[in-house]
């Protein structure tokens, strides 16, 4: 077993390093056509929070540029230098503007998959501040590196959306949390709830403190949660446990988002866009993009979702009803 586990480190460990190693390929890259590059998610955290060990698995490449043409300038770089788009539409003004992300798979074993975003938050459910907190926090960022409050937000909602799957994210995010002085995390909590995270935050400390009770509780208890914002924890603290590709985990990862939403009026706005998405939402929803498939889709579009969000929102209300479990 021992054995095993030194195998595995090894390999994370080899492919750490040819990560940092095509980051800096790609930040030359982007430098010879004078675009500026901001590493984000794991490729960040390998060079801060994890640099003097390198011991947090990264299989990928995520980094931001300011807007849509330096996007498009350097997707169209790395194309012609072994990368392939994932999705051919995807740098079309419709799809990009609604994605605000490009994924390139690389043609060689050599080199790992890039995601180059537009935008740090792209969730629908910061619909109405998500923009705010992209310009204030793209406008903080200082030699090309996230200030430490935003990250910390950033990535809560990042590991929110994806239902907390991964422990990674709960690592990172306690390590980041443990390092703020109380100062900052006063700050943090005033952060987030002039973005709209204040359930994303509750969620995360949730998360990343439930085998310490009575901290949890504290920490909890200093966001003075409202009755609403309490039912919403019965029911994250109701699914902690890995997720399937069973249907009802699907429906749930599907929906959970919504949940996470502050304001019951945001929310319904929310699902609205979901029922009448755009051309740019349907397409990336589907992956279809011939315009007849799209007329037969938006009428599917409302049957599916109406069905399904209808699921979710009873096992929301029955989830929420039971005790909080600490």
């Amino acid at each position: 077993m021992k054995v095993e586990r030194r195998e595995a480190e090894a390999v994370d460990l080899a492919r750490t390093l040819m990560v940092l190693s095509n980051y800096e390929w790609v930040r030359q890259k982007a430098n010879d056509i004078d675009i500026e590059v901001i590493p984000i998610k794991g490729i960040d955290l390998l060079q801060t929070l994890y640099s003097e060990n390198l011991n947090r698995p990264v299989r990928d490449i995520d980094l931001l540029c300011r807007n849509e043409a330096d996007c498009r300038m350097l997707a169209e770089t790395l194309c012609a230098n072994g990368y392939r788009l994932e999705f051919p539409f995807a740098l079309e003004p419709e799809a990009l503007a609604a994605k605000h992300k490009v994924s390139l798979l690389s043609n060689s074993t050599t080199r790992v998959n890039i995601d180059i975003h537009t935008a740090f938050v792209t969730k629908k459910f910061f619909s109405q501040t998500i923009g705010r907190f992209n310009d204030d926090a793209l406008s903080r960022c200082e030699n090309s590196r996230m200030e430490p409050l935003d990250r910390w937000l950033f990535l809560a909602q990042h590991a929110a959306f994806h239902v907390f799957s991964d422990d990674k994210w709960i690592v990172d995010l306690r390590l980041l949390y443990d390092a703020f002085t109380p100062e900052q995390r006063k700050a943090l909590a005033l952060k987030a709830a002039n973005y709209g995270f204040r359930r994303v935050m509750a969620a995360a400390l949730w998360h990343c403190y439930h085998g310490e009770p009575a901290v949890c509780q504290e920490l909890l208890n200093d966001l003075h949660l409202s009755w609403a914002e309490r039912r919403f924890m019965n029911f994250v603290c109701h699914f902690n446990r890995p997720f399937s590709h069973h249907a009802f985990d699907r429906l749930i990862a599907n929906y959970w988002e919504f949940a996470f939403i502050d304001r019951r009026s945001l929310r319904y706005l929310a699902w609205l866009r979901l029922m009448l998405p755009t051309k740019g939402m349907l397409t990336n929803i589907y992956r279809i993009k011939h315009p007849l498939a799209l007329l037969f889709f938006y009428p599917l579009n409302v049957l599916i979702s109406g069905f399904t969000s209808l699921l979710f929102w009873t096992v929301y209300a029955l989830r929420a009803s039971k005790a909080f479990c600490q």
